[in-house]
């Protein structure tokens, strides 16, 4: 029987690693990931404790074992909350930030010294193990943090989750279930069945994180509303295209139809007209295209960031723009090549109107988890940098996509740009 309980407790760790691994993987290695991380570390360590127990031959090594154990019991709640208080992107205030934690610590420190108030274990030896006020404490607290963090998700992931906000909310509730059932002594094993619980919650919290999209931490969601809108707002400008030229083929062809009547009647006066009519129309539809064409261009979404800047610096004709790019693009930085783009393209046209440079620096570093853009003239510069529609545009630009600008310029010694977007 012990041999079987200790596949079955190795089995569950190695769920709730691989879980762990998966997930934190496809994190953005934010604290919200970090967190998530730490709380399943807290089952681990429970799960542990099961075999260690099992194992332990004297009185020493249980102790050990339970001391391993309670680590897991003592903060895999207030853990837990603190994910679930990230996850919904909220704030503690106050002593809220740092009950949990010191609520966990308190409970551990009471572990720690039982050999002297015995209020934890009223009763610890190899045959018996007898449960204190303190350990019910304890179990009430861990309840409450835990039921705290399932209802923060449940409000988080709302109406339009249902089955991933039920199914994360069952792998919170089967382990308590299980817990309450053992201390209540409904059913009465020999070891403690609540781990086997985090067994049944790792394959729920894996089928909604891959099924249903729950713990796609922030980065994939924004990237994924980020393609939405630039589809969106294509397709918009590929109607218009269709609808102007459809409009304009649709009148020139009107007015060649009249013009071939008016010449077969002889009336030339009124051909003249229809064709300069037709010639107009031509012209405004060409000129209309060319504008959505252009408007189409520059909501594109290059695959690599230096795509797009590359792309302008070779249409600059005036002064010479040099680009250099330190590190290596990639795919994992495309999500940010419309917001680069903007930046650059904007900070060109001041150049071009204001700075009366004589050449213009780029420099694109790509980093582990940033990309910096640094934007340089060598031209008049300026006493006081106003924020102007364009600098304005430029900051919301940045500041959206989580990132933070910097302006700065003297009288004659041009203007620089410094930008920081996290990935």
């Amino acid at each position: 029987m012990q041999l079987v309980l200790t596949f079955i407790f190795i089995a569950v760790i190695g769920a709730v690693l691989f879980c762990m691994a998966a997930l934190l993987f496809r994190g953005d290695g934010s604290a919200c990931s970090w967190a998530y991380f730490v709380s399943q570390g807290m089952v681990v360590l429970w799960c542990a404790s099961q075999i260690l127990q099992m194992m332990a031959k004297t009185r020493g090594e249980l102790a050990a074992a339970f001391l391993v154990g309670n680590v897991g019991i003592c903060f895999v709640g207030s853990t837990w909350f603190y994910f679930t208080v990230l996850y919904a992107g909220k704030k503690l205030k106050g002593a809220l930030k740092v009950l949990p934690a010191a609520s966990s610590a308190f409970f551990y420190l009471c572990v720690l010294t039982n050999d002297f108030h015995h209020l934890y274990y009223r009763d610890f030896s190899m045959d018996e193990v007898n449960h204190g006020p303190l350990f019910y404490a304890n179990v009430v607290m861990t309840y409450l943090f835990t039921c705290s963090g399932a209802l923060i998700l449940y409000l988080k992931m709302g109406k339009k989750h249902p089955l991933s906000r039920r199914l994360v909310v069952a792998s919170v509730l089967v382990p308590l279930a299980l817990n309450a059932l053992y201390l209540m002594k409904l059913i009465a094993p020999s070891f403690d069945i609540t781990p086997l619980g985090f067994g049944i919650s790792v394959f729920l919290v894996m089928m909604a994180a891959f099924k249903y999209s729950f713990l796609n931490l922030r980065k994939e969601l924004a990237i994924t509303n980020e393609k939405l809108l630039l589809e969106q707002e294509r397709n918009r400008i590929a109607q218009q295209v269709h609808d102007t030229a459809g409009h304009t083929l649709t009148m020139i062809q009107s007015y060649m139809k009249l013009a071939e009547v008016s010449a077969g009647k002889e009336n030339y006066d009124e051909v003249k007209g229809y064709l300069s009519e037709a010639r107009q129309l031509t012209g405004n539809g060409i000129r209309e295209l060319r504008e959505s064409i252009n408007m189409l261009r520059e909501e594109a979404e290059y695959e690599l960031v230096t795509q797009g800047v590359m792309q302008l610096a070779n249409q600059v004709k005036e002064i010479p723009v040099e680009v250099t790019v330190q590190g290596e693009d990639g795919k994992k930085y495309s999500h940010l090549s419309k917001t680069v783009y903007d930046t650059v393209r904007e900070s060109l046209t001041n150049t071009l109107k204001y700075a009366k440079a004589s050449k213009m620096d780029i420099v694109i570093r790509f980093r582990d988890k940033m990309v910096e853009l640094m934007i340089a003239d060598d031209g008049v510069g300026c006493e006081e940098i106003k924020d102007n529609n364009g600098l304005r545009g430029i900051r919301e630009r940045v500041q959206k996509a989580g990132g933070a600008v910097s302006f700065s310029s003297a009288p004659g010694e041009g203007f620089l740009t410094r930008v920081k977007l996290p990935i």
